[in-house]
């Protein structure tokens, strides 16, 4: 059983609100992406979003600097593409239609504590309310 991590079950976060960025999909250093396999660190305090990898570590220098020790992990990942959306050999008719994140993309997330030495935490996140 894992160990349940002390500064998720001290933590109250806060909601942001519609004005408050919330940077989910690229390091606001370095501009690493979702799409890396590290994914994007978005810090739960103040949303901002920070590579986990590489060389920069924003992610963790971000946390160590100002004691927000709680982030949410996003990785986004290519689906394989189905061979039925092949166009057929004829084309009778002109079709337009939008392709939505949710059906190209796979999303996985998980929290972070930078505080346990960038620990995935599994434990204790029931126990956080927000402010």
């Amino acid at each position: 059983m894992a160990a349940i991590c002390e500064h998720a079950l001290n933590s109250r976060l806060t909601l942001p609100s519609s004005s408050t960025p919330v940077y989910k999909e690229e390091c606001t250093q370095c501009f690493d992406n979702h799409d890396m396999e590290g994914g994007i660190e978005v810090c739960l305090s103040c949303f901002n979003g920070g590579c986990s990898e590489g060389p920069h570590q924003h992610a963790q220098q971000h946390s160590m600097r100002t004691g927000h020790y709680l982030t949410l992990n996003i990785r986004r990942i290519a689906k394989a593409q189905s061979s039925d959306d092949e166009r057929p050999a004829k084309q009778t008719k002109l079709e337009i239609r939008e392709e939505s994140d949710e059906s190209k993309y796979e999303y996985q997330t998980f929290v972070r504590c930078w505080g346990c030495s960038g620990a995935k935490v599994e434990d204790g996140l029931e126990n956080i309310e927000p402010t």
